[in-house]
């Protein structure tokens, strides 16, 4: 087990966590890296283009915001390729490969997000995503993990806002603590106890994620967070 997820454990020991909140890819969700070299090579173009055209597209923070969509941010990311030298059929090729490979999940972080669900700490999954998001987590299926209607999911761009905004942390902490609500209200729990989670404070949250920048403005924000290793990417 990775020293992160011995240290999330942990701290799910203490009693000091109320919601556990996982990020999605490189996380929960894992890709194969060996792909982008594949990418370059079938294009005969210079190492690192396809991940600089598809992840470092400035279109991404568009579409992780909720002002642009998945399929267009594809046909932009052709274009790329284009104008870096790849043939356009080609290129579309690779970007549909990119695409439509599928992920995988890393066991360790979702046998660890199930143990905490059986102790009775809420889990949720916070992920600069895309329109496709709901729809990827069914495939894999993960409803387990996000809900049937995906109502443990937070989705950036359902937010308007990415990671690392702060405007992200304090929609995301919202859209926690309305969901606990919702769920102690149709449990029929007592109002006093839906009214203490009005007040989930940020340090009762425990937050795992891949990326430094991340990580360092969840703990601005206030809540507990866990650098994990990266198994890739972009959310």
């Amino acid at each position: 087990m990775p020293a992160s997820l011995r240290t999330v454990h942990h701290l799910l020991a203490s009693g000091s966590v109320r919601v556990l909140v996982s990020d999605l890819d490189g996380v929960l969700r894992v890709f194969d890296q060996g792909l982008w070299d594949e990418l370059d090579a079938e294009l005969g173009v210079d190492t690192g283009s396809s991940f600089r055209a598809i992840l470092g597209h400035p279109y991404l923070d568009e579409v992780t915001r909720g002002r642009g969509t998945h399929a267009r941010w594809r046909e932009l990311v052709v274009e790329h390729l284009v104008a870096a030298g790849a043939a356009p059929g080609a290129a579309r090729h690779s970007v549909d490969r990119w695409a439509d490979t599928p992920a995988t999940i890393d066991e360790g972080v979702l046998g660890l997000l199930d143990e905490a669900r059986a102790g009775g700490v809420p889990v949720f999954v916070f992920t600069n995503g895309t329109d496709r998001v709901p729809a990827e987590l069914a495939q894999l299926g993960l409803d387990a993990v996000v809900g049937a209607h995906g109502e443990h999911l937070i989705n950036s761009a359902d937010l308007g806002h990415a990671k690392p905004d702060r405007e992200a942390f304090e929609r995301a902490h919202k859209r926690i603590e309305h969901q606990l609500r919702q769920e102690r209200g149709e449990n029929g729990r007592a109002d006093r106890e839906r009214g203490e989670l009005q007040h989930l404070r940020p340090a009762e949250v425990l937050f795992l994620d891949d990326s430094p920048r991340h990580v360092g403005s969840a703990r601005a924000f206030g809540w507990q967070a866990v650098l994990h290793p990266s198994g890739t990417a972009c959310g």
